[in-house]
């Protein structure tokens, strides 16, 4: 409902066109109305804002001062509305693909790889959620996600599940740290420091449990990534829990990178490809899930455990 001191964009829109065309006739050609119509809704905005907006001269009209003034506000105005407009129905062709994901998949699998998948589909726009938080997709009708990828199956019956890559456990340092410290080789983790990740509270403890060692925890440091945890093991100032199989991708990238016990591993789990399911046999989706398998048995050739 438009405010009372504002006149209504009809009569704005009526004006727009007869200071453009400065024609009452071709306004009205335009507007698919007649002449007199055009003229008496220019009269009515001159009232609403008591000002003379045209001067009429027999058959010619031509814009006062305070007409070229209000026309060229109100076609800068006209023209937002107009992108804005565009820019909607764009969007609404557009459909969205959204991947929610943890965040060492996004940074080592997908930013670099996706450009693949969405050159198989250029019409979608393609969103990346890097974020350790599970989403809520069994609200599927208010969410925004179209796809996760998540760590572990959870127990919600709305929810298809595939499996990705099978997860696992082992210590990662510097060739360096373990040469300064040469029993981490054997489990000895003393004058070691110890790196976690705050989020990840059972990592160290999981691994140490299966294999009967307990490093010192009185020395450690916590960092809020995976990826903070390896730019931490990089600068050689300790140890960190490596996970499988994205530390042998980490150690490609990098051969200073090591697993000092590589023979004492952990399963931790597997990751899924997560969505509602009544996206059930949709062939985007179908076609991703194929995608990122690929990608994965790319990266991680003959490493997953």
């Amino acid at each position: 409902m438009p405010t009372p001191h504002l006149p209504s964009l009809n009569l704005i829109r009526v004006f727009e066109v007869a200071a453009r065309r400065l024609s009452f006739k071709d306004a009205a050609n335009e507007l698919f109305v007649s002449p007199p119509a055009v003229s008496h809704q220019i009269k009515a905005l001159e009232e609403n804002l008591g000002v003379t907006l045209f001067q009429r001269e027999n058959r010619k009209i031509s814009l006062t001062a305070e007409g070229k003034r209000y026309y060229l506000h109100v076609k800068r105005g006209l023209d937002l509305i107009d992108t804005a407009t565009l820019a909607v129905r764009k969007e609404r062709k557009k459909q969205r693909f959204v991947i929610n994901t943890l965040p060492n998949i996004a940074t080592l699998l997908l930013f670099p790889n996706i450009h693949e998948f969405q050159a198989k589909y250029p019409e979608l726009t393609i969103q990346i959620d890097a974020d350790i938080s599970r989403v809520n997709l069994e609200n599927s009708e208010n969410s925004e996600t179209t796809v996760a990828i998540r760590h572990e199956c959870g127990n919600e019956p709305e929810l298809t599940y595939h499996p990705l890559v099978k997860l696992s456990l082992t210590p990662i340092c510097t060739r360096r740290y373990l040469a300064e410290h040469p029993g981490l080789a054997e489990g000895d983790f003393t004058g070691c420091r110890i790196i976690k990740i705050s989020n990840d509270s059972y990592q160290w403890p999981r691994w140490q449990t299966q294999w009967g060692l307990l490093p010192d925890t009185s020395n450690e440091l916590v960092v809020s990534t995976v990826q903070t945890s390896i730019e931490a093991v990089k600068s050689n100032i300790g140890v960190a829990m490596g996970y499988l199989p994205t530390s042998y991708q980490f150690m490609r990238s990098d051969d200073e990178l090591v697993l000092p016990m590589s023979e004492k591993v952990t399963r931790y789990g597997e990751c899924f490809l997560t969505y509602s399911n009544k996206y059930r046999g949709d062939k985007v989706i179908q076609d991703f899930q194929q995608w990122v398998s690929g990608i994965i048995a790319k990266e991680w050739p003959d490493k997953i455990i």
